[in-house]
């Protein structure tokens, strides 16, 4: 079951955040006190995992709307989107059986299950008003709360790592509910569960010198299975943990690679103890009872080292395949660029929350981040809105179109106009990213693609993501160039190394390597990118794991230094770059 959609309406600063959309990682954008919290303690209560469904009106009702307040009012909808399997389970569950016979059988293929929550009742579950007739509406609901998934909201991760009183925290789990325990008790109680130890029989176990003995070997256990799931998640350091304890008192210790002494938990830094509680809150939620959750993360990643919040990214791309998340943050390191369609900004209007989709806002607090993330600082987003922009792949793309552009115009030779500005992507597949932003702030501006795979992709994403949804006016203010089709090249593949012929970037391997390949070695199957074909001859000829064009590109550019006319170019290669540029140029002039 997929959330799909919710709506949040008369909590706290949000008035009515107009429908959001949702999909397995959703980001939520905006400034310190811009709502985003407050949208997620309103979802949190559709189906929340601690079972607290109630909301407290004379808190929670916005203040700037107190004569109006209604005890009956909606708070949220929410929108799941039933698998088949499901659809089977509910009809199965719920069908009425003295229904009419000529809608006996009856089954949608697509079903959308509605959940509502308001303030003085518990939430609500119903299906689409053609099927009122067919499914009885208390066995929706009784079927709904069985079978939707929970919503887990987090606000922290960071764990004391101080010492835990194994008998305390016993009495504390069989007396209180989860979301009472604090943040040390639930990730303790959360490495027992995932060690398979129950808490019970641990402190059982304490009373003898038998189970003692059992328990050292429980603990030993649960220290390696922790270590291995910290390495999958943590790629700074190889950290090796030991779980000891000393008659009831249980600590945790932590030691590097390459210092022979464990320290104690407590005595690391912030962001580290951040990283142990989520990597063992991860474990949980993709493996124990947050299994299929909703997770409802506050601000992930704000103790992280930047590359740290890139292995977070990471790890989130593996959650979603158990779980569904959606994340609040201010940083622009933990906004994916391969990921334009997963963004949701939240502004604030009047002191009230709505939010946007896409990566264009007419704020600025929430597009400072955005900005950040593409590169842009201080003017330069008003610098690229007052000329023509061309995003290519990346700064190898930038430097070669511009090198072999200014040698075409000082040759007599169409160049690129000097009007048209190139700017870097990181790859193919963040450039939707990059387009969305510019056609959301209307610039006159276009996307050079490699013809392969990740490039036809990202053209894919964009045009169905945003020139799709366009007028036609404004969807012409943004142009996407296939290099093969554009530069006419000859190849079914085709990247910005292939404007020049084959035997000349063979050639700059060569020298970049001290090797000696011939056009001869080259396979004549698969892709006929000319980079593709080196890597494979690279990889099963002289056992290199793959083809470093940074290295490569170190020679081109050195080649660069000695051309002073065309006659130093590959006349392919100026034939090429002609037919791209007047490509370009003439596309952004009409």
């Amino acid at each position: 079951m997929k959330l799909t959609r919710f709506q949040v309406y008369n909590f706290r600063n949000v008035h009515d955040s107009g429908p959001i959309d949702t999909t397995k990682i959703t980001a939520f954008v905006g400034q310190n006190e811009a709502g985003k919290s407050n949208l997620f303690e309103a979802l949190y209560r559709i189906n929340p995992f601690d079972g607290q469904t109630a909301y407290d009106l004379k808190e929670d009702w916005p203040v700037d709307k107190w004569g109006e307040m209604d005890p009956a009012a909606t708070v949220c909808d929410a929108q799941f989107e039933l698998e088949p399997g499901e659809i089977l389970s509910l009809f199965t569950a719920a069908q009425i059986p003295s229904i009419p016979a000529e809608l006996v059988g009856v089954r949608p293929a697509t079903l959308i299950l509605n959940a509502q929550s308001q303030y003085g009742s518990a939430p609500k579950y119903f299906v689409q008003e053609d099927l009122k007739d067919v499914l009885d509406g208390a066995k929706v609901t009784e079927w709904a709360k069985a079978n939707l998934p929970k919503f887990v909201l987090i606000h922290d991760f960071e764990m004391s790592g101080s010492e835990i009183e194994l008998n305390s925290l016993q009495q504390r789990k069989n007396q209180v509910a989860w979301n009472q325990l604090n943040i040390d008790e639930q990730t303790m109680l959360i490495v027992l569960e995932l060690a398979r130890i129950s808490i019970d029989e641990f402190v059982a176990k304490g009373g003898s010198a038998a189970g003692r003995t059992t328990r050292s070997f429980d603990k030993r256990a649960a220290s390696a299975y922790l270590s291995e799931r910290f390495r999958d998640l943590w790629r700074q350091k190889n950290v090796r943990f030991e779980i000891d304890i000393d008659h009831t008192t249980l600590n945790i210790f932590a030691q590097d690679d390459g210092v022979g002494m464990p320290v104690r938990l407590r005595r690391r830094s912030t962001g580290f103890r951040w990283h142990v509680a989520f990597a063992w809150k991860f474990t949980h939620a993709s493996r124990g009872q947050f299994k299929n959750c909703i997770l409802l993360l506050e601000e992930p990643g704000i103790h992280l080292h930047y590359s740290a919040q890139a292995d977070l990214l990471q790890v989130f791309e593996r959650l979603k395949d158990s779980n569904t998340i959606l994340y609040t943050t201010h940083l622009a390191s933990m906004v994916d660029l391969a990921f334009p369609e997963r963004v949701r900004i939240v502004e604030t209007d009047d002191h009230h929350a709505t939010v946007k989709h896409g990566v264009v806002s007419s704020q600025r607090a929430p597009m400072a981040v955005i900005e950040m993330c593409l590169g842009l600082s201080g003017d330069m987003s008003g610098l690229l809105g007052n000329r023509k922009t061309l995003i290519v792949e990346g700064g190898d793309d930038a430097l070669i179109l511009q090198k072999l552009s200014g040698m075409l115009r000082n040759n007599g030779k169409t160049g690129l106009a000097d009007s048209i500005y190139l700017w870097p992507a990181n790859g193919a597949p963040k450039t939707p990213m990059y387009a969305a932003f510019a056609i959301g702030q209307k610039w006159q501006s276009g996307v050079l693609l490699d013809t392969d795979a990740e490039g036809k992709k990202a053209r894919d994403k964009i045009q169905e993501l945003y020139l799709s949804e366009l007028a036609e006016a404004d969807s012409k203010k943004f142009r996407v160039f296939m290099l093969e089709d554009a530069a006419k090249i000859g190849k079914t593949d085709a990247a910005i190394e292939d404007l020049f012929p084959d035997a000349y970037y063979v050639e700059l391997v060569n020298r970049a390597y001290g090797l000696s390949i011939q056009m001869s070695d080259l396979p004549s199957d698969g892709s006929d990118m000319i980079t593709k074909r080196v890597q494979i001859v690279l990889q099963k000829k002289y056992g290199h794991s793959a083809l470093d064009k940074q290295h490569v590109m170190g020679e081109m550019l050195r080649t660069f230094d000695g051309w002073t006319s065309l006659d130093d170019i590959p006349a392919e290669t100026v034939a090429r770059a002609e037919r791209l540029f007047k490509k370009i140029n003439t596309a952004f002039e009409t």
